[in-house]
């Protein structure tokens, strides 16, 4: 049920479908993931500091441990005694590769998200614009639908009158009304795509999904006049964000290699630790302290680091074959583009002279029936013709708006419909 109607350009049906659509909601929510796991990167080069204390009361059997014997002088089984203890720790591991290459993987990782969010934000700009342009393509049908029904009726209101006057049979009033039938079910279904065009366009803005939207006819003028397919390849390969995002995606897996092979590096860091034992808080409290320096060298991990090269080496290929794969997919976008366009604008052509046609062949078919000398036949036949001229049209023209906006986003540059700017 229509709860409500407005005009609706098309900057304010993308501006809306951005703030709202899943696509840029994710994307954002994938960018504060990324900066997370840059902190996180980070956090690894950083000193970490701790505080422990402990209080117990213990037992220990020398015996145990090889200290026992008639010439010790101290018992085999030694307590119950207590022991306290509480320090703070600092642990600052200075030399360590493999983090460092796993914060500037990292940071890439970040800027992949960032440009992911403006692919993202063009998928959106085509997606609102192919929605808009499908809104005006079925409101367009629907008023030729309404001119073909207003036509069908004058028609039948023509046929009972000539029957009044003898000129014409009972079968030309059916074959009126027949028509007018059909044409009645053929506008509900026009009105249905209506419907479903402002579902589909609100349902991408966010808002409520029983609006009613007029879209303003003049938010598509032509920009490529000028251009050529070549001009448009180039700009493509400039602007298509997908080779951007492919770009940086092989220079974190870089990183990321880089890491896995540094993670068999000797690493060093600082450890001291300061703090206070005793037997109790209160009992033979002294503070202690400890100061040195630690050295790990990997000999052997199991191979589990020639393992992380190897996988993290396929997908940079992987990568890289998909990058190439793209910038061929970018021409074959923008060749495709400009054939749907040329062959929208011969159909344009061809569908308005039809037009004229029909319409002019209506016009003589109505009077040769008004005036007796023709059939009905004639008549459905004209009316038939004009009504396909019309959707012909109406076709051909809304292919020409969708080749305008493929061709814009095969470019990497759907602000051109938007904004309706030359390049």
């Amino acid at each position: 049920m229509v709860t409500s109607e407005e005009p609706l350009t098309l900057r304010q049906a993308v501006e809306r479908a951005l703030d709202t659509h899943v696509k840029t909601r994710l994307n954002k929510e994938k960018i504060r993931e990324s900066e997370a796991r840059v902190a996180e990167a980070l956090a690894g080069l950083n000193p970490t500091v701790t505080f422990n204390a402990n209080q117990y009361n213990r037992t220990i059997n020398l015996a145990s441990q090889g200290l026992s014997g008639q010439n010790l002088p101290i018992p085999a089984f030694v307590g119950p005694f207590y022991t306290f203890d509480a320090r703070v720790q600092v642990l600052y591991t200075f030399l360590d590769a493999a983090k460092r290459w796993k914060v500037k993987a990292a940071e890439f990782g970040r800027l992949v998200s960032e440009q992911e969010l403006v692919l993202a934000r063009q998928q959106v700009d085509f997606l609102a614009a192919s929605a808009y342009v499908n809104l005006l393509s079925a409101l367009h049908a629907q008023q030729a639908g309404l001119a073909d029904l207003a036509l069908t009726n004058k028609n039948l209101e023509l046929a009972r009158h000539q029957k009044q006057q003898g000129v014409a049979a009972g079968i030309d009033v059916t074959r009126a009304d027949s028509q007018r039938v059909e044409q009645e079910l053929r506008q509900a279904a026009l009105d249905d795509r209506v419907r479903r065009a402002n579902l589909e366009l609100a349902r991408l803005m966010g808002t409520p999904l029983g609006t009613q939207y007029r879209p303003d006819e003049s938010d598509l003028p032509p920009f490529e006049e000028g251009l050529t397919v070549e001009a448009a390849s180039k700009i493509g390969f400039e602007n298509r964000l997908e080779l951007q995002v492919a770009k940086l995606r092989e220079e974190q897996l870089g990183h990321e290699i880089s890491a896995a092979d540094a993670s068999d590096s000797p690493k060093m860091g600082l450890v001291a630790d300061y703090g206070f034992a005793g037997n109790t808080p209160a009992q033979n409290v002294f503070g202690t302290h400890a100061v040195g320096l630690t050295l790990q060298i990997p000999i052997f991990d199991g191979g589990l680091s020639e393992a992380q090269m190897e996988t993290l080496k396929s997908q940079l290929e992987q990568v890289k074959i998909q990058r190439q794969d793209q910038q061929i997919q970018v021409e074959q976008d923008v060749r495709s583009s400009f054939l749907k366009l040329n062959l929208a604008r011969q159909q344009i052509v061809t569908a308005r002279a039809s037009l004229v046609l029909a319409q002019k062949e209506m016009t003589m078919a109505t009077d040769r029936f008004g005036a007796g000398l023709g059939t009905s036949l004639e008549l459905v036949d004209a009316q038939a013709k004009l009504a396909r001229a019309r959707d012909a049209e109406v076709q051909s023209l809304v292919a020409y708006q969708l080749a305008q906006v493929e061709l814009a986003a095969s470019m990497g540059k759907p602000e051109l419909i938007i904004q309706g700017g030359k390049l």
